[in-house]
């Protein structure tokens, strides 16, 4: 079998219920590619992700995850034990259990599979000085399986007892979170060397016993595990002189505030939720996360979220048949958010659409956690993500795709000509990349033509929400805070656009962040960073800026003729009748992109370079046919920023001068007074600012005859040679 490992051993492991992934070659983690594969163990993999994996994995070694259900309310988990001296003893206390011995070993050491009650969780029993540990794999730890090949010795794996395979595991032995703890009590103790070496154990019987005494250990747990630890052959009169040792413990008072004591609300609450098979983690950046199984699917909530909360009142009122106050609710939420920073995994997470190049997923939305994954292969609906998917406030769902030929029902539905149709397919696109730069879509009409449909319909397409629109942010905070909510973020009725705003969206678009105090520290920082394809409409000048509109999709909606117009109810039921086709097609061209890309040539004629490949690679899976989606981009641009120039004070200023049709050679300072800009509240109100503009502008006014070149600086300040060419703005193109 050691040539088809997983494709052989796989299904017999998936006959009989038990949660198996494939292996890294020449390593004991999964492979690479499964980037979630926790998940696994909610939900298995369907018919299509088996044969995928039986395909692609069929050589490699398998793994077992762990946490599955041996029997009602509980789990199947193992005992790794890595020491080959705890081998005999840890078999002869699991015997001592009763049930099936089952097992596997390795290298070295062994690892025995048993059951306990749900909720018991991964550990490590570490081992006193000399000696080594076992590990408790419980849910979301993983084991490798026989006969997958050891990476070090390059044999395989074997049984150890019974196949695990021909085992009922319900069958197993059933060990409690309490045995595995004062397991773990006396493997740290000093005494477990000399228990082990069977000589002296008077001396070191005694102390364990207390330390077991005083750890809450019931009288059968202290016999089952110096009974194990003692060595095969034993002869002394350790066991005889036992129940003294415990009795004598109890007399002095070893057990008095010890475990006897009733559980704090806090601690059953933690515990509860520990026995709900959820499954924590953080980000990287400080944020904790939990997944949690529904029934339906799963889904993923941060730990300090209101749903979150919610679910742990819920659970303590169905479960202890009482409401949890404030305080208690609130501690619980302190600890599940330290272990998920501390002691769980760290992964990335994403709103609506995430992954890379292998794979890109699109969360649709619904309660069962189903996502649409697409490869370079095409797409298709997996109950598992392979990705972790957070939801933001109004978050609504999309309908399954459908296989479709191309966008022309939507053209047809939304009145839009060939040119303007193909920027608007660009966008859509270019939103459905797992990761930025983004173009930013740019919408300007005069009332009734129809913009907060159009993006309406943009927004039912890519990432539904509650929220249509929004209202463009006065500040870069609030805008990075939408954009932790929202994968595709709407601005509606912008009117005008202050400097810093501009900059703060072209860091949007491009995965730029900022820092901020948080909140209740003097000294702390938080990072926020997020990229995002993001829409903006208006009337008309709202964005005035270069470097976002070299960062854009500029569309000009042309007015609805009277007569024209339908009810926007009939058109939105029009439009979700043919939603799951315009999904399908959509998706077809992000597979389309994620084939070709590598092969494309970055354009040179487009500033967001990284982003126009993307359209470049997938556009041809959009049927539009005629000409380059790019050049139509960068001609969209040239036609607004042009415009914008030549609207622009300053341009018009330079133009009415007497600097028209000559060489201006001077300062900063002198070119502020020449114009009058200190009489005139629409330039510039210093040199400095003055200074500022014409950089900003240098780029852009190349294009319309004015052409700025920066001097060496002198004592007087920095000079500058303007030459402005005697032509007018060039006539208006319609698009």
């Amino acid at each position: 079998m050691s040539g088809s490992i997983f494709e052989e051993a796989a299904p017999k492991f998936w006959l009989l219920g038990l949660k198996c992934v494939p292996l890294e070659p020449g390593s004991k983690r999964p492979a690479k590619e499964l980037k979630s594969w926790q998940g696994y163990l909610a939900a298995v993999p369907n018919e299509v992700k088996r044969k995928t994996w039986l395909e692609t994995y069929a050589d490699n070694g398998i793994g077992l995850l762990m946490g599955g259900e041996a029997k009602p309310g509980h789990a199947l988990i193992a005992l790794d034990v890595d020491d080959d001296r705890l081998v005999a003893p840890v078999e002869r206390f699991l015997k001592s259990k009763g049930g099936v011995i089952s097992g596997k070993k390795g290298k070295k050491g062994a690892t025995y599979f048993v059951q306990t009650p749900k909720g018991t969780k991964s550990t490590v029993l570490k081992g006193t000085d000399g000696l080594g540990d076992i590990d408790v794999l419980a849910g979301g730890k993983m084991t490798v399986m026989p006969p997958s090949i050891h990476p070090e010795t390059q044999k395989p794996y074997v049984d150890w007892g019974a196949s695990l395979l021909e085992t009922s595991l319900d069958q197993l032995p059933i060990v409690t979170p309490s045995e595995l703890k004062m397991l773990g009590v006396a493997l740290g103790s000093a005494e477990i060397l000399v228990i082990l070496d069977g000589k002296g154990t008077h001396e070191a019987g005694l102390p364990l016993v207390g330390r077991l005494v005083a750890k809450g250990a019931t009288d059968n747990e202290i016999t089952a595990i110096i009974t194990a630890f003692l060595p095969e052959g034993y002869e002394g009169n350790a066991l005889d002189e036992l129940p003294g040792w415990v009795e004598s413990a109890r007399d002095k008072g070893f057990d008095a505030g010890g475990e006897k004591q009733r559980q704090t609300l806090v601690e059953t609450l933690v515990n509860m939720t520990f026995a709900t098979d959820c499954s924590y983690f953080n980000d990287g950046d400080g944020t904790a996360y939990v997944t949690i199984p529904t029934g339906e699917g799963v889904l993923t909530y941060a730990v300090r979220s209101s749903s979150f909360e919610q679910w742990i009142r819920h659970q303590a009122f169905t479960r202890l048949g009482k409401p949890a106050s404030r305080n208690p609710v609130s501690e619980v939420i302190d600890t599940l958010e330290a272990n998920a920073l501390f002691s769980s995994p760290t992964l990335p997470v994403f709103r609506r659409v995430g992954g890379d190049m292998d794979q890109v997923e699109i969360d649709l939305g619904r309660p069962d956690g189903n996502v649409v994954a697409v490869t370079t292969n095409g797409w298709r609906i997996e109950a598992v993500a392979n990705h972790r998917f957070i939801r933001g406030a109004g978050f609504r769902g999309l309908p399954n795709p459908r296989n479709g030929t191309s966008l022309a029902k939507l053209q047809r539905l939304l009145g839009l000509g060939d040119n303007v149709f193909r920027l608007l397919s660009a966008f859509l696109l270019n939103a459905l990349k797992p990761s930025g730069p983004y173009l930013v879509l740019l919408i300007e009409g005069e009332q009734g033509s129809g913009k907060s449909f159009l993006m309406d319909v943009i927004k039912r397409i890519i990432d539904p929400n509650a929220a249509k629109g929004i209202r463009l942010p006065d500040n870069d905070r609030d805008l990075m805070i939408q954009a932790k909510e929202f994968w595709l973020l709407n601005f509606d009725n912008a009117s005008g656009m202050k400097g810093d705003i501009s900059d703060a969206l072209c860091s949007l678009a491009t995965g730029g962040g900022i820092a901020i105090r948080k909140l209740y520290t003097n000294g702390e920082l938080n990072i926020i960073s997020y990229a995002r394809p993001f829409v903006i409409n208006g009337i008309s000048n709202f964005v005035s800026r270069p470097d976002l509109m070299e960062r854009a999709i500029p569309l000009r909606l042309s007015p609805m003729l009277e007569g024209g117009r339908k009810e926007e109810a009939v058109l939105l039921a029009e439009f979700e009748e043919m939603l799951p086709e315009i999904l399908g097609v959509l998706y077809d061209a992000v597979a389309c992109a994620m084939r070709n890309s590598a092969n494309v040539t970055p354009p040179t004629n487009v500033r967001m370079a990284d982003a126009a490949r993307w359209i470049l690679a997938g556009e041809e899976a959009l049927g539009l046919g005629g000409s380059s989606t790019i050049d139509a981009i960068v001609e969209a641009q040239d036609d607004v920023m042009i415009e914008r120039v030549n609207d622009d004070p300053l341009v018009i200023k330079l133009r009415e001068s007497t600097l028209l049709g000559k060489e201006y050679e001077g300062t900063i300072g002198e070119l502020f007074v020449a114009l009058g800009c200190d009489n005139n509240s629409m330039l510039p109100k210093t040199p400095s600012q003055l200074s500022k503009a014409l950089a900003r502008l240098r780029p852009i006014m190349a294009r319309v005859g004015i052409k700025v070149e920066e001097l060496p600086k002198t004592n007087k300040g920095k000079r500058v040679r303007i030459t402005v060419e005697a032509k007018g703005p060039p006539p208006f193109t319609k698009f």
